[in-house]
């Protein structure tokens, strides 16, 4: 913009120059008012335009956008998409959450990708070679929610990081494909992902957006197989302005000190046995294709203690205590690996008892009511589980790590509804209690 204003005076000045009469050379004063009087003009003009696209930016906006150039990492083709938005401004929210993070916008955003010119690099090719040509991807649909964080401010020209989350639908899976789709284990996913975006004004209520996006989409181990999807793609289109911004004061806090109590239902489901993703991944040595198996039934107890260094962060430990309705049926006396391998019913299912103890620790990044957890914990109790290892694959029974995240909305500083994923274990939804 100041390139701009160096310009437009430069060739105010420069075209008075050469329109003056020969008498005007004679007459400084009278030069310099000709010179004067349209660079006050375009710079008044200026100005106007500057303080009104300014303005503008305190608007909330609808907005829509573009993919081009789009990759699924470890894939082959591209896709395209397109995707509409209304952004929500909140540089008058007075939170403070808000104003440590620098959040400019709240985004909530539909998309839809094209992804039938994409198909599966040479690893899955040797085991479905099927599945190397296009259409086995299909369509997809997403609703994400995010936040953009302003990072660069200049002359209304911005750069926003906006970290994103969501739902995806997918119409082509493991099992609408006959078992040749070994990515997308189910129609209904969790995407995850950021984007860098980079905004102009182009007039006082138009902005043009730009960018790149990186993601990731899996089950959570809802359905096996669950390899999921990692995206990266390029985005270009425009904002539109249409309302004013409301100044909000914040009508919520949480205690710094809470015990919480969380009940979590959920379920997962596979195929009936044996292995069916990847070498490198995870191993396939049964080619053949399953159907999937009815729900298998779990649940979660989560109890913690949660200290909330300030109205952003907290800090958590606890103990989850995880039901699985279905034992493994070799149990921990075996050491057959063929066995093994067709019985196998995944990474979490427990050997000896329907209940196992998790220790965990972890922490909360709190947005108003909305707060997202993340935990590392250790099971105390048994599970069978596979390695893969490159000089063989290697089959043990006993104690398991895990992460657990979660996401919260407080309707009271005491009661919260969550959905929770204890990952390439199960995902649910429940309840959260604090006192």
């Amino acid at each position: 913009m100041h390139n701009l204003l160096q310009l437009t005076i430069s060739g105010t000045i420069i075209a008075g120059f050469v329109t003056a009469s020969p008498g005007q050379w004679k007459r400084p004063v009278s030069l310099l008012r000709q010179l004067m009087a349209p660079a006050k003009i375009k710079l008044l003009l200026l100005f106007l335009l500057l303080s009104s696209c300014l303005r503008a930016q305190d608007k909330d906006a609808i907005g829509i956008n573009f993919m081009y150039g789009a990759k699924v990492i470890n894939q082959v083709g591209t896709y395209q998409g397109i995707s509409v938005s209304y952004v929500v401004n909140t540089i008058y929210n007075e939170a403070q959450w808000a104003r440590m993070l620098n959040v400019k916008s709240i985004v909530i955003e539909g998309a839809f990708n094209n992804m039938q010119n994409v198909s599966c690099g040479a690893a899955m090719a040797s085991y479905k070679p099927m599945f190397a040509s296009g259409g086995y991807f299909g369509n997809q649909l997403s609703l994400t929610g995010a936040i953009d964080m302003e990072v660069v401010k200049a002359d209304g020209f911005n750069i926003l990081l906006s970290p994103t989350m969501g739902l995806l639908y997918t119409t082509k899976d493991y099992f609408n494909t006959g078992g040749i789709n070994q990515v997308m284990g189910s129609p209904l996913n969790v995407v995850v992902g950021a984007k860098l975006k980079f905004e102009m004004p182009v007039t006082a209520n138009t902005r043009l957006q730009m960018g790149t996006e990186v993601s990731h989409i899996s089950n959570s181990g809802t359905v096996h197989p669950n390899v999921g999807l990692d995206r990266i793609s390029t985005f270009v289109g425009i904002l539109q302005n249409i309302s004013y911004a409301n100044i909000t004061t914040p009508k919520f806090s949480m205690p710094d000190n809470a015990l919480s109590v969380e009940l979590v239902a959920g379920y997962t489901a596979q195929q009936k046995t044996g292995f069916y993703q990847l070498n490198g991944v995870d191993l396939q040595l049964d080619k053949t294709y399953h159907e999937k198996t009815s729900p298998i039934a779990k649940g979660a107890l989560c109890l913690g203690y949660h200290h909330y260094l300030n109205d952003l962060v907290g800090i958590k430990a606890g103990a989850d205590i995880i039901y699985s309705q279905r034992l493994s049926v070799l149990g921990s006396s075996t050491s057959d690996t063929t066995n093994f391998i067709k019985t196998y019913q995944g990474a979490y299912t427990p050997i000896n008892s329907h209940f196992n103890v998790g220790l965990n620790a972890g922490i909360d990044l709190c947005l108003g009511r909305l707060v997202f957890g993340l935990c590392y914990g250790y099971f105390v109790g048994g599970y069978e589980h596979y390695i893969y290892q490159s000089s063989g694959d290697k089959f043990e029974y006993g104690p398991l790590s895990y992460i657990a995240y979660d996401a919260k909305y407080y309707i009271t500083p005491q009661f919260a509804i969550e959905a929770k994923s204890f990952a390439r274990n199960f995902g649910g939804v429940g309840v959260n209690l604090s006192f």
